[in-house]
């Protein structure tokens, strides 16, 4: 489970934000809570909210291009140039973007992290959690910095022939993934099984429908891999129906295509209300609204069988707002999350934003202040005009809207800017 990630000078991000999903100690929906390793009180929900262009997508960026470098720093060709951050005007060239995450896998905990400069990795770290100490103590697995490498691992390992194949563009745990290593392969399996999706980028989201609907009966398709299986067919059609997009039945057939190939195509089923009989119709002929829940489902499935976290940028487009409180409810739900898998989430929609679907350490928002300059806070974290903290009986949705959490758009009356 995620514990906390940290970020800093990272696009519209100047100063240190931490997205902590360790949990606040207040008496609100006990059992959303859960016990992670060594007894850590942790959510299962972050929920972002803010106005356009506040720095909503931004703060999930963030994660995605941190688990990117983790992944690919080493086999890619162009090594960092090749995801680079996007500079703002206020952002120092002499201060590093920095990234660390907090989290636990295989009864571990561990810290990492690293900082960059135009593109040069400047410092990187591991450390692992003392699971006998009952204080917080982490011992150095890595360290790298200016005054080169060190830490127990290297001991253990020896590290001079490793370090021949790190350079200033790579990150040594990229490196060292390569290697049958359990710490390494513990936190680079913990990436792996993290995922990030952009439902607000239009280009995003049209790839990962041609890779769910797969026109061409492409094999890889984890949609059509979960229709093939009887129980899971039975649980994805229990849930289009739960859902209410009016799906009778989902199934793959083989045809072929333009090309004279032969593939597999998604199909639906629709009853006939006057004569009770089942109509075929193909998945594009459905709303994009029941495409994206497919896709949606896909992905929820997938980090509710296995466990980890995924971060969805914009969930709520297209999506009713009961779909997104379903969704909730799901993730709080340790029968179909029994792996405790954590959602992170940026929003627009207020409907689910009350104390009936959330815990106030649950609900975080971006706002940006006239330098452009954006901060990420907790509501739980939040203090008032008036120097107080928001009670657990606010009307959290209500009190955005009216502007009482800052957050949401300056608008002005076009006349007077005219």
């Amino acid at each position: 489970m995620l514990h906390q990630f940290i970020f800093k000078n990272f696009k519209s991000f100047k100063e240190e934000q931490t997205l902590d999903l360790l949990a606040a100690s207040i008496k609100e929906h006990e059992t959303d809570v859960v016990r992670d390793v060594m007894d850590e009180r942790v959510l299962k929900i972050a929920a972002i909210y803010g106005a356009n262009a506040s720095g909503k997508s931004n703060a999930i960026e963030a994660f995605r291009y941190m688990r990117f470098l983790v992944l690919n720093s080493f086999t890619s060709i162009d090594g960092l140039a090749q995801y680079t951050s996007v500079s703002n005007w206020f952002e120092d060239e002499g201060i590093p973007s920095e990234f660390s995450v907090l989290f636990s896998v295989n009864q571990n905990i561990y810290q990492y992290g690293f900082s960059i400069l135009r593109d040069k990795i400047v410092e990187e770290y591991l450390y692992l959690r003392d699971s006998k100490q009952k204080k917080e103590k982490y011992h150095e697995l890595i360290l790298r910095d200016d005054k080169g490498f060190s830490g127990m691992l290297l001991e253990e390992i020896g590290k001079d022939n490793i370090l021949k194949l790190v350079d200033e563009h790579t990150l040594f745990i990229s490196v060292l993934s390569k290697f049958k290593i359990k710490s390494i392969n513990d936190v680079v399996q913990w990436f792996m099984e993290s995922s990030v999706s952009d439902y607000g980028n239009p280009a995003r989201e049209h790839f990962q429908y041609r890779r769910v609907e797969n026109g061409h009966g492409r094999p890889d398709s984890p949609l059509i891999k979960l229709i093939e299986d009887k129980k899971e067919k039975k649980l994805l059609e229990n849930f289009l129906q739960a859902i209410d997009v009016g799906i009778a039945g989902i199934d793959v057939m083989t045809t072929s295509f333009p090309d004279e190939s032969e593939g597999k195509k998604i199909v639906t089923y629709h009853k006939n209300p006057k004569t009770g009989k089942l109509v075929t119709a193909s998945l594009s002929s459905e709303s994009s609204g029941t495409r994206k829940m497919l896709m949606l489902y896909v992905e929820l499935k997938r980090i509710m069988t296995v466990g980890g976290v995924i971060f969805i940028d914009e969930m709520d487009a297209k999506l009713h707002p009961l779909l997104i409180r379903y969704i909730l409810i799901m993730f709080h739900d340790s029968k179909l999350n029994p792996h405790n898998a954590q959602l992170v989430f940026s929003t627009q929609e207020v409907f689910t934003l009350s104390k009936e679907n959330l815990r106030r350490d649950e609900i975080w928002f971006v706002d940006k202040n006239d330098c452009g300059e954006s901060a990420l806070y907790s509501l739980v974290d939040y203090v008032d005009e008036e120097n107080k903290k928001i009670r657990n009986d606010a009307s959290y949705g209500k009190d955005y809207i009216l502007g009482r959490y800052k957050s949401i758009p300056r608008l002005k009356r076009t006349e007077v800017l005219n």
